[in-house]
């Protein structure tokens, strides 16, 4: 019974916050693709699914019946958004040359790393 259970609260949230629920729209996409065929039957099931889904959304005559096949919209969007705006990345594959005479400068600070300092940290508090 748990297992049922579990099953059962899995499939819920799977169909309800990720796109799994347009596996239900493969009964359509197998119409339509008989639709297809009926037309021209030197149609085949690749040429069919790079018509529909590698072109982008043309609109054609048939866009209505296009927009219903699964994976062409978004229904579900809703549960999780997550936005990320990157800035625009310009790469330069110049090389550059580093002069011998440039001294490296050593970045090692002695003040930063007293061990006492950093150990104090995970100590119990301490009332005076």
């Amino acid at each position: 019974m748990r297992k049922f259970i579990a099953l059962a609260f899995l499939s819920i949230y799977l169909f309800s916050a990720t796109e799994l629920h347009q596996f239900l729209k493969l009964p359509v996409l197998v119409e339509h693709f008989s639709e297809h065929k009926q037309k021209d039957q030197s149609i085949t099931l690749w040429k069919f699914l790079c018509m529909h889904y590698a072109n982008g959304n043309v609109k054609d005559a048939d866009y209505d019946k296009d927009s219903k096949l699964p994976f062409k919209t978004h229904d579900n969007c809703n549960s999780t958004n997550h936005v990320t705006i990157l800035p625009e990345q310009r790469f330069c594959f110049n090389a550059i040359l580093i002069p011998s005479e440039i001294p490296i400068l050593n970045n090692h600070y002695p003040q930063f790393s007293n061990t006492t300092f950093l150990k104090s940290i995970w100590q119990p508090p301490k009332f005076s």
